[in-house]
């Protein structure tokens, strides 16, 4: 009998830290590493690509030069298929995380007011100087892209990845020239 308990006893001790090891099972980001730099990349630019798949909305109570609305509803696009691409990075490879803290809280703080104050200008103003606010706006966040999509291209070792951000790179970069033309000054 007092075998029996023993065996009980330890089969139960057994299946308690086994249980204990899967719950505490971390998310591949939680362990640190190559894998957290690069879902912290993958997070910035997901967050990006989402915020400017819906750029083109403010078409909706705003209006601007046929010029300038192309380019725009291009950055929409370009994003909203770059953001749909990325939606089935993480189904196929499940150690690509988005929601990886990415920023130390004061930046993330100065970028969120950044933000505000960039959507209080574009709400608050109308005609050239909405445009130019726009195209400005735009114009930094295809630079940003583009420099992210290069900065993770340069580790990532999934060649289908590596296409995606190299292609993305590319796109962002000639949606940044375009919107740098359109803010060239005339003299």
């Amino acid at each position: 009998m007092a075998k029996t308990v023993r065996t009980q006893l330890g089969l139960l001790v057994t299946a308690l830290a086994l249980t204990g090891c899967a719950e505490s099972a971390k998310p591949p980001s939680a362990n640190g590493g190559i894998f957290r730099q690069k879902n912290e990349g993958y997070s910035i630019l997901y967050k990006l690509m989402t915020q400017e798949s819906d750029v083109a909305k403010i078409f909706i109570i705003k209006h601007a030069s046929d010029q300038v609305g192309d380019v725009v509803k291009q950055v929409a696009a370009t994003c909203q298929a770059a953001k749909a691409q990325m939606d089935e990075f993480p189904k196929k490879d499940k150690r690509v995380e988005y929601d990886v803290p990415d920023l130390p809280f004061i930046e993330q703080g100065s970028r969120d007011l950044a933000q505000k104050a960039d959507t209080k200008a574009l709400l608050g103003r109308s005609g050239k100087e909405f445009e130019l606010e726009l195209v400005f706006t735009q114009a930094q966040a295809m630079m940003y892209a583009h420099d992210v999509c290069e900065a993770l291209a340069s580790d990532e070792d999934d060649p289908l990845r590596k296409t995606f951000l190299t292609d993305l790179s590319t796109q962002c970069g000639r949606l940044a020239d375009s919107l740098m033309q359109l803010l060239e000054v005339k003299s």
